[in-house]
């Protein structure tokens, strides 16, 4: 019984979060995000929205991308010095992540803990190009996860300032959607 009661809340919670990306993704959003993450009852708030504010080219296989600016990180534990996000408790945790360069083909994963999760790539055409990858995985408190270039080399990865002439962002998000406890 305990395990549908789990279940539920779970769907529950990737409900309220789909209505919120798709809010955010469409420009159709009046939602407050503090008021949100203190609607899902968890005790820790950990979430963060990175972005690069300056492209970077002559990206090496195994090369961390770093995500200079936040704009949002509750808890502090997404570190845009070296674009390394701790995790601060033991949970399953969703994290959200765009490459855009352009006229180049990149490849990225996604580390947890040292482990490749998850890959993306962006397309090869002569203009720009993104690849985006979601995924939701089990982050033990402590480890380490971050987005690197995986194949080839000299990948570039386009960044920018925001606003609204701007566009061709690269981004990395995250966020706990529950605790696990520890055995």
């Amino acid at each position: 019984m305990k395990q549908n009661d789990e279940i539920a809340e779970i769907k529950k919670r990737l409900g309220h979060l789909e209505q919120v990306i798709g809010q955010l993704v469409t420009g159709n959003s009046s939602v407050d995000v503090l008021k949100f993450l203190a609607s899902t009852g968890r005790n820790e708030h950990v979430s963060f929205s990175a972005y690069k504010n300056q492209s970077q080219g002559g990206l090496n296989k195994r090369h961390i991308i770093k995500f200079e600016k936040t704009i949002l990180n509750l808890g502090n534990h997404y570190h845009p010095e070296d674009g390394i996000f701790i995790a601060p408790v033991s949970g399953v945790y969703l994290f959200h992540w765009t490459i855009n360069n352009y006229g180049d083909l990149a490849y990225t994963n996604i580390l947890v803990g040292g482990k490749v999760m998850s890959t993306t790539t962006t397309s090869v055409t002569s203009s720009y190009n993104s690849g985006s990858a979601l995924v939701i995985v089990h982050v033990q408190k402590g480890e380490h996860v971050w987005i690197q270039t995986c194949c080839g080399s000299g990948h570039e990865v386009h960044g920018n300032t925001l606003g609204l002439d701007n566009s061709f962002q690269s981004t990395f998000s995250g966020t706990l959607l529950f605790p696990v406890s520890e055995n």
